[in-house]
This record gives C-alpha cells, sequence and structure tokens, in this order.
C-alpha cells in the first residue's frame, strides 16, 4: 500500500483546481489512490455528485482512521505556553467528538462543532474570523500543503455562500448551517467535507501556533515579573524561566536513564547535554551550576526572580525501575551539597513533583 499522504507524482495544483471549489480543502494527508481515482473520474467527465461521493466513500472506508489523525496533528502546537496549549488539546477533543457523531450517523451535530472550531482556532491564531467575506484573512503560507493558494481560500467561498431563503438542498454552506437556512445539511459528504476542511486548516495554523504561544508566554512573563509568593499549587507566581527549566529536566533525565540502560552505549555527559538542553529550550547555561559526574550529579540553576531550583540523579543500576534515585531542589538559595552527602532542603517525591516543580495539569 502507497503513503496514506498526497504521493508526488499526483498533480497537488490540479487536484486543487478540481475538488477546492467543490468544497474539498486538501492538506498532506489526503488518500493518494483516492485523488487520482477521482482526478481519472473527473477527467472522464464525472459529476459533482459522483466526485463528492467517491471521496466521502475514500475517506469513510480505507482512508477512516486518518480523520482522527489528521485532526490530531494539532496537539503538537502552543508549546511555548502551557494554557493556550491546553485550549489546542481541548479543541481537538470536540473535534474528536464531531468525528464520533459523524461516524454514527449523526452529522446534524458533527457538522457545526466542525465549523464552530475552525472559526475558533481562526481567532486564536489571527484575532479574526474565517468564515467571513468582508476583509478575510490569507488562508495561504509558505509552510505547508493546506496553505497552497487555491485551497482553502477557495473552499471559504464555497462555505460563504449566502442561503437567504429557507431551503432542504443539502448545499454545504457554512452559512446556512449556521443561521438555520439550509435544513438539509445534515448528509455524510457535507460532515466528511467538513472534516476534511477541518484537518486543513488544522495543519496550516500549525505552524503558526507557536509562534502565539510564544508571544503568550511573553506577555505572561511581563505581567509576573517581580512577583513574590505562590500560588495554591505551591508554584511560583513569578515563573519565568520554570516551563523551560522542565523541559531541560525532563529530557536530561531521559538521556541519563538510556546511558544506564544501555550500559553506556548511548552518549551522556552531564555537561555537555544540559548545555544542548538550555539552547534547545531557551534556558541561560549560565545560571547552572553543575557538580559530579555521569554517574552520579546535582545541579541548581537560578531563575531570573532569584528563587533557585535544582535536581539530583544518582544510578542505582541497570533493569531497576527507575534505574535510578532522584532529588529535587526548591529553595530561595542554592544547594551546598549533594543529597546522597546532607539531605538537607532536598527532596524525593513517590510520584510528581512539588512545589515549583510541579507539572502542568496532564492534557490526557
Amino acid at each position: 500500500m502507497r503513503s496514506s499522504a498526497v504521493d508526488v507524482s499526483v498533480n497537488v495544483a490540479e487536484a486543487m483546481q478540481v475538488f477546492a471549489p467543490l468544497g474539498w480543502a486538501m492538506s498532506a494527508v489526503w488518500p493518494y489512490e483516492g485523488t487520482v481515482r477521482a482526478l481519472v473520474a473527473a477527467e472522464n467527465g464525472a459529476s459533482t455528485a459522483q466526485l463528492d461521493q467517491m471521496l466521502t466513500d475514500v475517506w469513510n472506508g480505507e482512508h477512516a482512521r486518518w480523520m482522527t489523525i489528521g485532526t490530531e496533528r494539532l496537539r503538537r502546537g502552543g508549546n511555548a505556553h502551557w494554557p493556550f496549549k491546553a485550549d489546542l488539546w481541548r479543541r481537538v477533543a470536540l473535534v474528536d467528538k464531531a468525528i464520533a457523531h459523524h461516524q454514527a450517523g449523526a452529522y446534524e451535530a458533527s457538522i457545526p462543532i466542525l465549523f464552530a472550531q475552525v472559526e475558533g482556532l481562526s481567532f486564536d491564531i489571527t484575532g479574526k474570523a474565517f468564515f467571513t467575506k468582508r476583509s478575510p484573512i490569507p488562508a495561504v503560507d509558505d509552510e505547508t500543503l493546506a496553505g497552497m493558494g487555491g485551497n482553502l481560500d477557495v473552499v471559504r467561498e464555497v462555505c460563504n455562500m449566502d442561503v437567504v431563503q429557507r431551503q432542504s438542498l443539502g448545499q454545504f454552506s457554512r452559512h446556512g448551517v449556521m443561521h438555520g437556512r439550509e435544513l438539509a445539511y445534515d448528509t455524510k459528504v457535507n460532515s466528511t467535507k467538513a472534516i476534511v476542511l477541518t484537518i486543513s486548516a488544522f495543519e496550516h495554523w500549525l505552524p503558526q501556533s507557536d509562534k502565539v504561544a510564544l508571544k503568550l508566554r511573553s506577555e505572561h512573563e511581563r505581567q509576573v515579573a517581580g512577583k513574590t509568593g505562590f500560588d495554591d499549587n505551591g508554584r511560583l507566581l513569578d515563573d519565568r524561566g520554570v516551563p523551560e527549566l522542565r523541559q531541560v529536566r525532563y529530557d536530561l533525565e531521559g538521556r541519563y536513564m538510556q546511558w544506564i540502560n544501555t550500559g553506556g552505549r548511548e552518549p551522556f555527559d552531564v555537561s555537555r547535554d544540559i548545555s544542548e538542553l538550555a539552547s534547545k529550550y531557551g534556558s541561560d547555561h549560565r545560571r547552572f551550576t553543575i557538580r559530579g559526574e555521569n554517574p552520579a550529579f546535582w545541579w541548581s540553576y537560578e531563575l531570573p526572580s532569584g528563587h533557585v531550583l535544582g535536581w539530583a540523579a544518582r544510578r542505582i543500576r541497570p533493569g531497576k525501575r527507575p534505574p535510578h534515585e532522584s532529588w529535587w531542589w526548591d529553595a530561595p538559595t542554592a544547594p551546598e551539597r549533594a543529597p546522597w552527602d546532607d539531605a538537607s532542603g532536598w527532596a524525593q517525591y513517590s510520584g510528581d513533583a512539588k512545589g515549583a516543580w510541579r507539572p502542568d495539569e496532564i492534557l490526557f
């Protein structure tokens, strides 16, 4: 079986010219075989209804699992600011419910949910509505297949077609659906088009979601800078630098465990790896104080607020779960000794860490 994504041998621009005016938005997870068959059928004079049915059958048959996979990709975005990322996950969860409605044949429920989530994400990313005729936002980008010209911008025109009078024609019109003018919108074809549109819109806005998250995180840090004290969970109000440091520690522990469990075959050097991870996630490597070597090490990091976080690890033996011991530091001043020499101020947790190290709410 060929790759699930549109193959390079398919003329994507030609496919968009054929399918977008019918309300089908393309993306990187479009079915290869189904695209080829539909293009051949179009060249042989297939009607709009026949093409719609062909693509609907493909998306609900051999390619059905890619409905969820396509929309789930949005979960990758917004990493710089957890509250925004959490909302992206909630949006995907609503889309998952819409897909479940679709699979149950409840198209009257799936379609409005999907239109709403496309519009909502548009506001999140651009600050403006997607389904509008008045100064519409650009729907193109140079990073994704979905963002090619002639795709989302054309499908949007289809969805924006006015339905002024009450009708029961089954037209794929967002205006007709959301304003109660199209009373026969609840078809499998229209619901499939709405899912495919959502996949395409999510793909288009995914790269931009990271930029939005960075902006939101910067705004948050300006608001909390200089604040003292803790929230109800014991986390610092001035949490500048904390999310980045959590990522550094998380990845560092993963590398350390790999080094232990492979008997040293996987490379690990605490100073080098901290420097690499600090650069990757945006922590200031100059704020780290590192002591010890691979089998047992400890480090601390002075946050912009002046508060100090730290982590220590010591190998137990390969095969243990986990193969090492961990200690956490969370105090106004830096530790002076390793926890195996002097445990004062260090903490060990049976589950998730607490205080400033406490992880964000689990998203799944």
